[in-house]
Order: C-alpha cells, then sequence, then structure tokens
C-alpha cells in the first residue's frame, strides 16, 4: 500500500478504512434514488456532478445490521478499477500512516476474509482495511453493468 496512509470510517460499531490513494473525496450525505434490480449490496445511485454513481451497502455485504440512515452522514466517495462507487459510513476520521510492522495482508490464515486487503494493528485496536476491489462481487458487477446500460439503453430511446 502506498505510503502505508488509510482514510479510517466506523460503519456498524466497527472500525474501517479504505487505502487513501483510492480516496476521491468525502461528501456530505447524499440523496440516493433506489435502482429496481440491482444487486443487495447497492442501495441506489447518487447523482454526483452529473454522474450517476452506484451507492454499496457495506454492512449488507458485510452480513452486519445496517445502521439507520442520519441527516449528516458522510458519504466516501472511491475509485476502484472498474468503477467509481459511494460508502455511506457512520463517521470518517483523520488519515492515518502506519508502520508495515503493524500490517497483516491478507490473505494470510490469520485475515480469513476476501472482503479485506489486511489488518492493521493500533494502539486502538484493530483497524480493517477493506479491498475496494472487493465491495461488489463479480456477479454484483456484471448485474450492476446491465442495469446501468439497460438504463442507459432507455435513456437514448427516450431521447
Amino acid at each position: 500500500m502506498k505510503d502505508n496512509l488509510v482514510l479510517p470510517f466506523r460503519l456498524s460499531g466497527q472500525r474501517l478504512a479504505v487505502v487513501l490513494d483510492q480516496v476521491v473525496r468525502v461528501l456530505p450525505a447524499l440523496r440516493s434514488t433506489p435502482l429496481p434490480g440491482a444487486p443487495e449490496s447497492i442501495c441506489g445511485l447518487a447523482n454526483v456532478r452529473g454522474r450517476l454513481l452506484p451507492v454499496v451497502d457495506l454492512a449488507r455485504r458485510f452480513g452486519w445490521s445496517a445502521p439507520a440512515l442520519d441527516l449528516w452522514q458522510p458519504f466516501i466517495w472511491l475509485r476502484s478499477s472498474k468503477r467509481e462507487l459511494l460508502l455511506p459510513v457512520e463517521h470518517v476520521e483523520v488519515v492515518r500512516a502506519f508502520a508495515s510492522d503493524d500490517f497483516t495482508a491478507a490473505p494470510d490464515p490469520r485475515v480469513p476474509s476476501i472482503l479485506l486487503r489486511g489488518v492493521v494493528r493500533s494502539a486502538e485496536g484493530l483497524l480493517l482495511i477493506q479491498d475496494v476491489e472487493q465491495l461488489l462481487s463479480d456477479s454484483d458487477e456484471a448485474q450492476l453493468v446491465e442495469l446501468l446500460a439497460s438504463r442507459e439503453d432507455s435513456h437514448d430511446v427516450a431521447h
């Protein structure tokens, strides 16, 4: 991970983080529109500067109970190799650096999750480093591509 910089956040009472070079920015709460037929991990689409971005329900992806949406809930705008995504979270912390010795990378047997890049040990406890490439499963990604393509096709026909 480049320079060992992460953006920590809280979700469902847990501390997680994403690698800083995959963060576009942190946004205030956004209104999202449900997307019928979307994968379970997508809770809708949001319009950000004229771009429709999928909103990922990470709590659902992890099988955790989803936190109640809040008027001031921050969204983390992320860039994966396939697309840009929005991740609503409960709270965003300040960027932090960590020592390489404190990082245990997946797929180390001590980190048995394909959803994580690894775990960082800190004085505050463990920090789960989310693998942005795994926010959507391959089948979720394929389903989303199909839905967005059909949406664009119907939009083109309407004009």
